[in-house]
């Protein structure tokens, strides 16, 4: 995984160094990354089977299934790459197992990348070794849309902060059509570009317009076919948007009642998340404080707790904070805690 070493004193972020061609570097420090992703995958995969073997009574509560694993592009291109290569695959070894590591290794690049726009390089490939190691991060090894919707979330922040309308809005048109809650994620591109665009507002508006009509049409697509299997009403209720219980239950929850460990543990990280939101909000801007919440807003309502890590594992502003921070220590801390509790939460959820 990328250094955790940070230098002493970092460059502008957004700038590169003199003297040196940009290019270059940077596909060879997006190909390490991604390389180092896909080994990090392979290796929590062969941890969690091992594990899986061993304590055969292991809970799942954590890692229940994704509301993306029906909703969207991901089953539409998993179905795509197993008639054209599923000939190629052999257990355990599955097109979507595929589809959702790769995903896993280019969000990881887009980690760097949308972190770079604010600190130097080796502090932003601190943010995407924090973001691979965090407990609930084995979300992206399974068969599930959301590495698949974080690389395009990450893909979309990164075009509007940088003035790349069109592919922010495309980004964004695949990120609401591969999350029930993409779509919550349009106030935060608006309030992240709107302050920068200037005279491109105009521009900003065409590219929300655009992140908007992705989960337009897959609706309308789904309503040309008939609606989902088993009717809206049963399908809206499993994608999510179902208000069973006050977004503080959880929470509340956490210190009144005895929970299940997993259940603890996704609760006690989301209260640390939602701690972290107005610092993000004065380190960054409105808008990557109101894409946490809007993560964690229909995990909080629907009274569970198995969707709160993952969430919570898709709030990658939160890493970029933590990875900006000017002493090293922190950073070297922040992994190995994150390390030691992912370790918890694969032997919990395999």
């Amino acid at each position: 995984m990328p250094r955790i070493g940070l230098p002493a004193t970092p460059k502008a972020a957004g700038r590169n160094s003199p003297g040196r061609s940009s290019s270059s570097p940077l596909l060879s420090s997006g190909l390490r990354i991604a390389a180092a992703a896909i080994a990090f995958r392979v290796i929590s995969s062969l941890v969690g089977s091992f594990v899986a073997r061993v304590f055969t009574g292991a809970t799942t509560t954590a890692l229940a299934g994704s509301p993306g694993a029906s909703f969207g592009l991901y089953p539409m291109l998993t179905r795509q790459l197993g008639r054209v290569a599923g000939g190629v695959f052999r257990a355990p070894v599955t097109p979507g197992l595929v589809l959702s590591w790769t995903a896993f290794a280019l969000a990881m690049v887009m980690m760097k990348f949308v972190a770079g726009l604010d600190t130097d390089d080796e502090r932003a490939e601190g943010a995407a070794l924090l973001a691979a190691v965090f407990p609930f991060a084995s979300v992206f090894g399974h068969e599930n849309a959301d590495a698949l919707f974080l690389l395009f979330a990450l893909t979309a922040f990164y075009g509007v902060r940088q003035g790349q309308w069109i592919i922010g809005g495309l980004a964004g048109a695949f990120a609401t059509a591969t999350l029930p809650a993409g779509i919550l994620i349009l106030p935060a591109l608006a309030l992240t570009g709107w302050r920068s665009a200037g005279a491109s507002r105009k521009r900003l508006l065409i590219a929300l317009s655009i992140s908007a009509c992705g989960f337009a049409g897959y609706l309308i697509y789904l309503y040309y076919l008939g609606g989902p299997p088993g009717g809206w009403a049963a399908s809206t209720a499993s994608w999510g948007f179902r208000l069973t219980a006050a977004p503080w239950t959880p929470i509340r929850q956490l210190f009144s009642s005895h929970l299940a460990v997993a259940d603890a543990l996704n609760a006690v990280i989301a209260c640390a998340f939602l701690v972290a939101v107005p610092v993000v909000w004065w380190r960054f801007d409105g808008g990557y404080a109101v894409y946490i919440l809007a993560m964690l807003w229909l995990p909080l309502i629907s009274g569970r707790f198995d969707g709160l890590g993952r969430a919570c594992a898709l709030s990658f502003p939160v890493f970029a904070l933590i990875a900006g921070v000017r002493w090293r220590l922190v950073l070297v801390a922040a992994a190995i805690t994150s390390a030691m509790f992912y370790a918890l939460a694969l032997a919990l959820c395999s």
